[in-house]
């Protein structure tokens, strides 16, 4: 039987230029040492429209507690792409908002990912694409890995624009659905994952992306 689970989008904080070297066990690079801040919202807000669209009516349960929340793993919400200093940033990518849905199909749960963000443009940014290095993670406790992986999402910069915002959506996050005990533990995370060389294969499409 399929039913599907509550959907609770989160904001994070956008956070200023620069930072410091920090890492976990599936994230690692260069960001601000502040904790993304979240913010819970109900289905319909601003975060869910704008990464799903407008929330369907019947077929949803209202049962937060088998729906693992979803945050911005510390240290990996922004991402750098240029030399040191101010004066040398080409682009910096800033992850602003997060969604997710959850559907239980027999023992295999399904996590939809909703990410919003923002690129700006530095001093020695001059326009064209940027690759950004998204990972999503899912874990038990703070870190056991239960399911991860890289995508490798381009993101087009108008010359001349001084920022632009994308939204990236991601379906097919799945594990062995655990005991309601266990699941309660787990935490979906995402971030930039500045250690990243190499894309993964099997990138399905691009970002959306919008100037501002």
């Amino acid at each position: 039987m399929r039913r599907f689970i509550a959907i609770v989008p989160v904001m994070a904080a956008a956070l200023a230029l620069g930072g410091c070297n920090t890492s976990g066990s599936l994230f690692g690079g260069q960001s601000d040492p502040q904790t993304a801040a979240a913010q819970q919202q109900g289905v319909g807000s601003r975060a869910h429209t704008a990464l799903f669209g407008a929330p369907q009516a019947g077929g949803q349960l209202s049962d937060l507690a088998h729906c693992p929340r979803i945050e911005v793993r510390d240290g990996s919400n922004v991402w750098r792409q240029g030399g040191e200093g101010p004066t040398e940033l080409r682009y910096q990518a800033t992850i602003l908002e997060l969604a997710r849905e959850c559907r239980v199909d027999g023992q295999t749960m399904t996590i939809r990912v909703g990410v919003e963000g923002r690129v700006l443009t530095g001093p020695k940014g001059e326009g064209g694409r940027v690759t950004l290095p998204i990972r999503i993670a899912v874990t038990q406790g703070l870190s056991t890995p239960v399911w991860t992986k890289l995508y490798q999402v381009p993101i087009d910069v108008p010359a001349g624009s001084p920022s632009v915002t994308f939204t990236q959506v991601e379906d097919q996050v799945q594990f062995p659905l655990p005991e309601a005990n266990a699941l309660a533990q787990y935490i979906v995370f995402v971030g930039f994952d500045n250690q990243a060389q190499q894309p993964e294969r099997g990138r399905r499409g691009r970002a959306r992306t919008a100037q501002r």
